[in-house]
């Protein structure tokens, strides 16, 4: 089996390829083919020739999804014909094609994945660093120091317009509420703009002269388009003369039939354009040597391809349950009182029930999180209190009554109200997608975090989609002549914490069965019993089991009190309590808590306002499965930080002027290295968070990504009907089947999962053998299910203790940090630095 290097030119994203190029193995001449104007059956005979092959690309979820697409409408026609003497056919055959074959190569390598996999992870999004509360008469200064102070890589910085724009920016603080700016502060921050496609890649890795970039050589007129919708009939028609229009009238372009002969004679005669294209195969030849020849059918590359074609197949959605659910929803949010997409609309028709203390949390934000915080504790308990707004007198706080009657306050009712309207809205944005395509055109990035999990794509994301049985319902997912199968791992990041922790008392709970997240809940309403809490799962007054479970993952992922006090609206003093007894009894997790923070918290103040040191924190985070997350540019930035703090320039220390921030008075160069301080432990605190939340959700991504890549080893290789059509969805695995591959599919599933049985002994999963539609994966009417568990009757607890992994630890750890923070000092050794203390302070 021979490597060829592919990739493909298409008529904007999701139309159709213009041109395929290709080279076999490292010497074989790079061809530029043209399946426009060459008989059908040569592009049907070069796809099926490549399949034979490993195909080696840059982003091959893309090139196999064009692939697949091209392949199937074009064995709907005769085998001589020219596809360019007929576009409009072309167009028509387009949607038809979605149920051709499945085109899947032998074997696949794709280099943009294994990218992300090492250190060129810093290629991907990442948030902006801020430098918070600048002095304004000293923000510009620290801005060009920082530009000089620390230097990047360009390719951070490739997709910006300005190239050479400085890279630290002076922003803007403005009131919440008023939209007033501060004139006493600035932010300084930093954002980057990263380009991680093939040309800025190689060109970086390999010292290359850059030649062209897409936008210099491609066609002049870009078509319209729909990722969701990937074909032109969903979006118009040739009696429109292909012009797609939005909602409002606006004429937003034309799509891709009316633009595909420009695009077809662009790229054949341009010398430039077909020079560029000559060079992806170019480029991803060397980066193959680059990368020393990666091992080919990693389980990301032969995803990547599977994502591709099931894609463009699409699964089936019930269009009639469709509209029904689209019409309830729009009546929702058609009812709503305000635009529920301006801020200021909603902050002000829910913050006119509210006193000014109260509106404290609202005017900071009104993210979800901010409003069901409000919603859970505007309720009031006790009867006939006075409304401390009117006093009696009545307004819209107490509904006009002077007194707060026992039970949701307006305020709450409004916030609960607009909740709602904001679900409503996103179900409107989902059902009238599904509507336009038809079909459940499922896309993914295979590795769309760095810690390696699948995120949907394309404007539809999958993994957004709500978990409600009627929802779900509208997913028949099957199409004619398949099944359904499918399931998800019973509590997957419970079962990844023991893995981790290596707790025994958390092993000896969960093999007992008992829910952590029901010990939790009964920690943070310690007035009720464990069964108190099981019973109240799905109440819709005091959902206790939700909140345990949202407390156990904001704890597993490296949260704290204040995590629980913030998100789940628990008074204080109850959320420290309930921490501390949780880790006491679990104190594994405080183990594993101290592991990380000695590893990669590279700031220590062990007095308030005192001393800070610095200790070199580690590059990277590895999993238990071996998947690193790098942190190598954060640290670079925290220690320059860290080092300007310490040693502010004499002149701006000099500067006698005093300016209050936060809760004291400060000259502007103690200010400005307090704000310095501050960035580099959030940029800290950041990084730890990362980490306990990558220790489990990674191991988690990648167990899952094995699973289905068993599954999708039993479609053959070529093109071929399908055998399987697996899709992914946080812990859950859907796959459509051929009848006489459902049992054959629940036996690699069950293999799949007993080969981590070793790494995560508690590892279980419950696989449907044949389900309506996605909301029965834990089993309808008349259900088959195959029951993957562990062995309980085994030592297990036994075999932990025997690993010697397991040792007691005591106290808890506080992985939440900031400028003031005390950490505890025996999580640290002597290798710390001792500096001096920050300016004024």
């Amino acid at each position: 089996m021979k490597k060829v290097y592919v990739d493909t030119e298409t008529c904007g994203l999701y139309g159709l390829i213009v041109l395929i190029q290709y080279a076999y193995d490292a010497d074989g001449e790079i061809q530029l083919f043209e399946p426009w104007r060459r008989p059908v059956r040569e592009t049907l005979a070069l796809i099926e020739e490549l399949c034979e092959h490993c195909i080696v690309g840059f982003n091959l979820s893309f090139d196999m999804f064009h692939l697949c697409k091209l392949y199937t409408i074009w064995s709907l026609l005769p085998e001589d014909f020219i596809p360019e003497s007929d576009i409009e056919l072309m167009a028509k055959m387009e949607p038809l094609g979605r149920d051709g074959p499945c085109v899947k190569p032998a074997a696949a390598l794709d280099l943009l994945l294994h990218s992300r996999r090492g250190p060129y992870q810093c290629l991907m999004a990442r948030d902006k660093i801020r430098v918070r509360k600048v002095p304004t008469v000293l923000a510009g200064p620290l801005a060009c120091e920082l530009e000089g102070r620390i230097e990047f890589e360009g390719i951070m910085f490739a997709g910006r317009a300005d190239k050479d724009a400085p890279k630290w920016q002076v922003l803007d603080r403005r009131d919440s509420v008023t939209n007033a700016v501060d004139p006493d502060f600035k932010d300084v921050v930093l954002g980057f703009n990263p380009q991680g496609g093939l040309k800025y890649l190689a060109e970086h890795a390999l010292g290359l002269t850059p030649f062209k970039t897409f936008t210099d050589v491609e066609p002049a007129t870009r078509p319209r388009e729909l990722g969701y919708v990937p074909f032109a009939y969903g979006i118009s028609s040739p009696e429109k003369d292909w012009q797609v229009w939005d909602k409002a009238g606006k004429l937003k372009g034309v799509a891709w039939p009316a633009l595909m002969q420009e695009h077809i004679d662009h790229w054949a005669h341009n010398e430039d354009a077909r020079k560029y294209a000559w060079l992806d195969v170019h480029y991803t030849r060397l980066l193959d040597g680059h990368f020393d020849f990666p091992e080919v059918n990693d389980d990301d590359s032969v995803l990547a391809c599977m994502v591709g074609a099931v894609r463009w197949h699409g699964f089936i959605v019930d269009t009639e349950k469709t509209a029904e659910l689209l019409k309830n929803a729009t009546e929702i949010l058609e009812a709503s009182p305000v635009n529920i997409n301006a801020v200021a609309q909603v902050r002000d028709y829910i913050r006119e029930t509210m006193d000014d203390s109260e509106a404290t949390l609202l005017d900071a934000s009104t993210k979800k999180a901010n409003l069901e915080k409000i919603r859970d504790e505007m309720v009031v308990t006790e009867p006939d209190e006075i409304c401390v707004k009117c006093f009696g007198e009545g307004c819209l706080r107490c509904g006009g009554k002077g007194t707060l009657d026992v039970g949701p306050m307006p305020a709450s009712t409004r916030v609960a109200e607009i909740l709602k309207i904001k679900s409503a809205g996103k179900e409107v944005e989902l059902h009238s997608k599904l509507q336009q395509a038809g079909r459940f055109h499922a896309s993914f990035s295979v590795i769309g975090t760095l810690s390696s999990r699948m995120s949907g794509a394309d404007g539809l994301n999958a993994q957004g989609i709500k978990h409600s049985t009627e929802v779900r319902k509208m997913f028949p997912l099957a199409w004619d002549g398949m099944v359904l199968c499918g399931g998800d791992f019973d509590s997957f990041e419970v079962t990844l914490a023991d893995a981790v922790f290596k707790d025994k008392n958390i092993r000896s709970d969960l093999i007992a069965g008992k829910k952590l997240h029901a010990i939790m809940g009964s920690e943070l309403y310690p007035d009720k019993t464990y069964d108190d809490v099981i019973a109240s799962d799905g109440d819709k007054v005091l959902d206790m089991y939700t909140r345990g479970k949202q407390a156990v993952f904001a704890m597993l992922y490296g949260g704290d009190h204040n995590t629980i006090n913030n998100k789940l609206s628990i008074p204080l003093d109850l959320a420290e309590a309930a921490f501390t007894r949780f880790q006491a009894r679990y104190p594994g997790i405080a183990r594993s808590r101290a592991e990380v923070a000695e590893e990669f918290q590279a700031l220590k103040q062990p007095e308030a306002r005192g001393k800070v040191y610095w200790k070199d924190p580690k590059d990277y985070s590895e999993t238990f499965l071996g998947f690193r997350r790098y942190f190598t540019l954060e640290n670079k930035i925290c220690k320059a930080l860290f080092e300007l703090a310490q040693n502010v320039p004499r002149e701006w220390n000099a500067c006698d002027l005093t300016i209050v921030r936060t809760d004291r008075e400060q000259r502007v160069g103690g200010a400005v290295a307090s704000a310095l301080y501050g960035a580099a432990f959030q940029l800290v605190a950041g990084n730890i968070r990362a980490i306990n939340n990558h220790l489990i959700q990674s191991p988690g991504a990648m167990i899952t990504k094995n699973i289905q890549r068993r599954i999708w080893d039993l479609q053959p290789a070529g093109a071929n009907d399908w055998v399987v059509a697996p899709m992914n969805v946080h812990d859950e695995i859907m796959c459509v089947t051929r009848p006489d591959h459902v049992d054959k599919v629940a036996e690699v599933v069950a293999e799949g999962v007993e080969s981590y049985r070793e790494q995560v002994p508690l590892i279980g999963m419950k696989w449907c053998l044949a389900m309506d539609n996605w909301a029965e994966k834990k089993g309808g009417k008349n259900a088959q299910i195959v029951y993957i568990q562990p062995d309980v009757s085994t030592d297990l607890l036994s075999a932990l203790e025997e690993s010697n992994a397991y040792a007691d630890f005591g106290g808890a750890v506080d992985c939440e940090y900031d400028l003031d923070d005390v950490l505890e000092s025996d999580l640290f050794d002597d290798s710390f630095t001792n500096v001096n203390a920050f300016g004024d302070d």
